[in-house]
Protein backbone atom coordinates (compact mmCIF):
# COMPACT_ATOMS: atom_id res chain seq x y z
CA UNK A 1 0.00 0.00 0.00
CA UNK A 2 1.32 3.43 -0.91
CA UNK A 3 -0.02 6.48 0.89
CA UNK A 4 0.15 10.01 -0.57
CA UNK A 5 0.60 8.51 -4.03
CA UNK A 6 -1.32 8.97 -7.26
CA UNK A 7 -1.32 7.08 -10.54
CA UNK A 8 0.21 9.12 -13.35
CA UNK A 9 0.00 6.61 -16.20
CA UNK A 10 -0.99 3.07 -17.16
CA UNK A 11 1.33 1.60 -19.79
CA UNK A 12 0.77 -1.29 -22.15
CA UNK A 13 -0.43 -2.27 -25.60
CA UNK A 14 -3.78 -3.95 -25.01
CA UNK A 15 -2.47 -5.45 -21.77
CA UNK A 16 -1.10 -3.76 -18.68
CA UNK A 17 2.69 -3.77 -18.61
CA UNK A 18 3.41 -1.11 -15.97
CA UNK A 19 2.01 1.73 -13.90
CA UNK A 20 3.74 5.05 -13.24
CA UNK A 21 3.01 6.42 -9.76
CA UNK A 22 3.91 9.76 -8.24
CA UNK A 23 4.68 10.47 -4.59
CA UNK A 24 2.61 13.55 -3.73
CA UNK A 25 5.01 14.66 -0.99
CA UNK A 26 8.29 14.44 -2.88
CA UNK A 27 7.12 14.59 -6.51
CA UNK A 28 9.21 11.51 -7.32
CA UNK A 29 7.81 9.05 -9.86
CA UNK A 30 8.30 5.31 -10.01
CA UNK A 31 7.35 2.72 -12.61
CA UNK A 32 5.83 -0.47 -11.19
CA UNK A 33 4.99 -3.77 -12.91
CA UNK A 34 1.98 -5.18 -11.04
CA UNK A 35 0.19 -8.34 -12.09
CA UNK A 36 -3.16 -6.51 -12.07
CA UNK A 37 -4.77 -3.19 -11.18
CA UNK A 38 -8.09 -2.68 -9.40
CA UNK A 39 -9.69 0.73 -9.83
CA UNK A 40 -11.46 2.04 -6.73
CA UNK A 41 -13.14 5.41 -7.12
CA UNK A 42 -13.53 6.33 -3.48
CA UNK A 43 -15.48 5.94 -0.29
CA UNK A 44 -17.84 8.90 -0.44
CA UNK A 45 -21.37 7.63 -1.07
CA UNK A 46 -23.74 9.52 -3.37
CA UNK A 47 -26.59 9.70 -0.85
CA UNK A 48 -27.37 13.41 -0.59
CA UNK A 49 -30.69 12.88 -2.36
CA UNK A 50 -31.98 10.75 0.58
CA UNK A 51 -30.26 12.47 3.51
CA UNK A 52 -33.50 14.03 4.77
CA UNK A 53 -35.57 10.88 4.22
CA UNK A 54 -33.57 7.99 5.73
CA UNK A 55 -30.94 7.60 8.42
CA UNK A 56 -27.30 7.77 7.32
CA UNK A 57 -24.27 6.67 9.29
CA UNK A 58 -21.41 9.01 10.23
CA UNK A 59 -19.80 8.54 6.79
CA UNK A 60 -23.01 9.19 4.83
CA UNK A 61 -23.91 5.58 4.01
CA UNK A 62 -27.56 4.50 4.28
CA UNK A 63 -28.28 2.43 7.37
CA UNK A 64 -30.47 -0.64 6.97
CA UNK A 65 -31.79 -3.52 8.99
CA UNK A 66 -31.11 -7.18 8.25
CA UNK A 67 -33.84 -7.11 5.57
CA UNK A 68 -32.24 -4.05 3.86
CA UNK A 69 -35.10 -1.77 4.95
CA UNK A 70 -34.05 1.76 5.88
CA UNK A 71 -35.35 3.89 8.75
CA UNK A 72 -38.20 4.91 6.42
CA UNK A 73 -40.82 2.16 6.34
CA UNK A 74 -41.08 0.68 2.85
CA UNK A 75 -37.78 2.17 1.60
CA UNK A 76 -34.97 -0.32 0.98
CA UNK A 77 -31.31 0.16 0.08
CA UNK A 78 -28.72 -2.10 -1.54
CA UNK A 79 -25.21 -1.86 -2.93
CA UNK A 80 -22.39 0.59 -2.37
CA UNK A 81 -24.57 3.32 -0.85
CA UNK A 82 -25.56 0.99 2.01
CA UNK A 83 -23.50 0.96 5.18
CA UNK A 84 -21.95 -2.46 5.75
CA UNK A 85 -21.92 -3.48 2.09
CA UNK A 86 -18.76 -5.06 0.70
CA UNK A 87 -18.46 -2.48 -2.13
CA UNK A 88 -18.18 -5.20 -4.78
CA UNK A 89 -20.34 -5.61 -7.89
CA UNK A 90 -21.29 -9.23 -7.20
CA UNK A 91 -22.44 -8.35 -3.69
CA UNK A 92 -24.38 -5.32 -4.91
CA UNK A 93 -26.22 -7.49 -7.44
CA UNK A 94 -27.06 -10.00 -4.72
CA UNK A 95 -28.23 -7.25 -2.39
CA UNK A 96 -30.36 -5.82 -5.19
CA UNK A 97 -32.06 -9.19 -5.67
CA UNK A 98 -32.56 -9.53 -1.92
CA UNK A 99 -34.00 -5.99 -1.70
CA UNK A 100 -36.44 -6.82 -4.51
CA UNK A 101 -37.64 -9.86 -2.58
CA UNK A 102 -37.94 -7.81 0.61
CA UNK A 103 -39.94 -5.15 -1.25
CA UNK A 104 -42.29 -7.83 -2.57
CA UNK A 105 -42.72 -9.23 0.94
CA UNK A 106 -43.35 -5.74 2.29
CA UNK A 107 -46.00 -5.05 -0.37
CA UNK A 108 -47.67 -8.41 0.25
CA UNK A 109 -47.84 -7.67 3.98
CA UNK A 110 -49.09 -4.12 3.59
CA UNK A 111 -51.19 -4.26 0.41
CA UNK A 112 -52.33 -7.88 0.24
CA UNK A 113 -50.70 -10.76 -1.62
CA UNK A 114 -53.23 -11.04 -4.52
CA UNK A 115 -52.43 -7.60 -5.83
CA UNK A 116 -48.75 -8.39 -6.50
CA UNK A 117 -48.90 -12.02 -7.61
CA UNK A 118 -50.96 -11.29 -10.69
CA UNK A 119 -53.97 -13.28 -9.40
Amino acid sequence: MRLSTTVEEFKGDGYLSSVVVKDLKTGATEELSPGAVFIFIGLTPNTDFVKDMVDLDQWGFITTGHNLETSQKGVFAAGDARGGSTKQVASAVGEGATAALMIRQYLEETQGSRRYRGD
